[in-house]
């Protein structure tokens, strides 16, 4: 890094080295960029294509269980929904007085196995030179912090 203004090519320390949470944010900037360019082109953002996952991964959720498990505040999660069956990729069934759990309709489930081999190549994309074994470690290891910072 060369101090500004400095036309001897002065070299500073990085001040960021070994700050997690810097280069965790830069990372995050980028995968959360290639993930929207990425699903763009099939009409998703990732929220959808999140949700439709998790629509895909556990029948019979509801809305609120959907947006527990994801983190998608109840203001957020309602629109998010609306959009979803305007578009026929999801719908309603009736569980019992008020909850109504949500399934994937024929489209939702061709819109998430796009969305799911476009995600695998983005996965590909960004973390290709990292290993299986230690995709598989970083990913554990991180989803233990943020869980245990709820």
């Amino acid at each position: 890094m060369t101090s500004p203004g400095s036309a001897c090519g002065v070299v500073l320390a990085d001040p960021f080295e070994g700050l997690l949470g810097y280069h965790i944010r830069r990372l995050s900037v980028l995968v959360m960029a290639d993930i929207a360019e990425t699903l763009a082109p099939l009409g998703l953002k990732p929220s959808e294509a999140s949700v439709l996952y998790a629509i895909a991964a556990a029948a019979g959720l509801t809305q609120s269980d959907i947006g527990k498990a994801l983190g998608i505040q109840r203001a957020n999660m309602a629109p998010l929904i609306a959009g979803l069956l305007r578009r026929g990729l999801v719908e309603r069934d009736r569980v019992d007085g008020r909850s109504q759990a949500l399934r994937l309709t024929a489209a939702g489930e061709a819109a998430r196995a796009a969305a799911w081999t476009a995600t695998q190549a983005h996965e590909e994309r960004i973390f290709g030179a990292l290993g299986r074994t230690a995709r598989t470690r970083l990913a554990r290891e991180l989803a233990g912090l943020w869980q245990a910072g709820q």
